[in-house]
């Protein structure tokens, strides 16, 4: 056995491994969904009322993302461009919901409010004992 074997069996397996990884790499499509979705979820969650003032950070790291996945997709890698769609997409729920809530909770204390108006003026107009 020459010293040269191992080192062709090692080189050899490493070649097969690399155009093994490339061809699993050039095979993944290109997720235009995931990004046409991820695009029309950032871009109606930004339109929506109250979303940039209670959910900032959530809508920039959405909108982050969303660059960064198309950035992804214009450098072909594919892979990285469906998980950055897919986070941009998360964000930005994340950004509606925390705004929804932030509303739920305005409606919350007004309601509060005019409840303690309410009592309040029971409270005038109830007969003095």
């Amino acid at each position: 056995m020459s010293q040269t074997q191992p080192f062709r069996a090692l080189l050899t397996a490493g070649t097969a491994g690399t155009v093994a990884l490339l061809a699993a790499c050039s095979s993944v499509p290109p997720p235009k969904e995931e990004m046409a979705v991820a695009k029309t979820t950032v871009d109606r969650v930004t339109a929506a009322p109250g979303t940039a003032a209670s959910a900032a950070v959530e809508l920039q790291a959405a909108r982050d993302k969303l660059t960064r996945a198309q950035r992804a997709m214009h450098d072909k890698d594919y892979v990285q461009a469906r998980r950055l769609a897919e986070q941009a997409q998360v964000d930005a729920r994340l950004a509606e919901s925390k705004a929804a809530a932030a509303r739920g909770q305005q409606a919350v204390r007004e309601l509060q409010e005019s409840i303690r108006a309410l009592n309040d003026e029971l409270q005038r107009r109830a007969p003095q004992k």
